[in-house]
């Protein structure tokens, strides 16, 4: 239809409306339906990324090979205690023939995924066997401590900051499955007492861990080193004291259901 004839049966249509309306009648008009708006995507939360920068201090050629997290086993098995990567396998680093290794830890992906997730804390159960303990956290909060790796020829090694100290002072990574502040009160077996206060980010976090064996323990949130940073043989950092307390690195398992972590 051209432009002329259409204007004229405009025109018309305008017409009859106006006449329909004087004569009393309804005339009703459909409005346009508003656009469905497009849904705000949820943003998703930031993570730390974890990542373990290690040097065995003492080092000389074949004392380790290799490195690895946990109790060798992965959360598959029924006695499992080991973190595994996205693609299922064990978290494992190689020590170089200087002592050095980078051990890449699981995204939040992996670790709130089976087998992982399984391996997860509550926040009490990581402080082990205690009384009169009392725990503020968000609901949902799951956690997971890394205070020690294995070598390859079966020997533990921590982090220890400062050997001079009498306290085993050393650092230790947590996961957590979201950001939160955590306070714990209580008298723990091997750890002593504990009054402490810090935050978490989600993802991974170093956790500076102090302990004068069977008296007290503090925590401290830190920063994850970005350089390789001395990791010693624990029957080295361990003191009488502390061998009084075979379970002071794995609190968890004087815990009926964590004596095979």
């Amino acid at each position: 239809m051209t432009p002329l004839r259409t204007a004229p049966r405009l025109l018309s249509l305008g017409l009859l409306t106006v006449l329909l309306a004087a004569c009393g009648a309804t005339v009703t008009v459909t409005p346009e339906p508003n656009p469905t708006p497009n849904p705000t995507p949820t943003p998703t939360p930031s993570e730390v990324a974890g990542l373990i920068k290690g040097k065995l201090t003492p080092f000389k050629a074949g004392d380790a090979n290799s490195v690895y997290e946990g109790n060798g086993k992965p959360a598959s098995d029924p006695q499992g205690g080991s973190l595994v990567d996205s693609n299922g396998n064990l978290l494992t680093a190689l020590v170089s023939d200087q002592g050095v290794f980078d051990m890449a830890l699981p995204n939040v992906a992996t670790m709130t995924a089976s087998p992982d997730a399984s391996l997860l804390f509550n926040v009490p159960d990581v402080f082990g066997l205690c009384e009169s303990s009392q725990t503020t956290v968000p609901a949902g909060l799951k956690v997971y401590p890394i205070n020690f790796l294995t070598t390859d020829t079966n020997k533990r090694i921590v982090s220890e900051i400062d050997p001079s100290k009498s306290n085993l002072n050393y650092r230790t990574w947590w996961f957590s499955n979201m950001a939160a502040t955590v306070k714990y009160t209580g008298n723990c077996t091997g750890l002593g007492a504990i009054n402490t206060t810090f935050a978490l980010k989600r993802g991974w976090n170093l956790i500076v861990q102090e302990t004068n064996p069977g008296v007290s323990t503090t925590y401290k949130a830190s920063t994850q080193p970005t350089t390789a940073v001395s990791w010693q043989y624990a029957a080295n950092s361990l003191n009488a004291t502390a061998l009084q307390y075979p379970n002071l690195l794995t609190p968890w398992k004087n815990l009926p259901q964590y004596r095979n972590r």
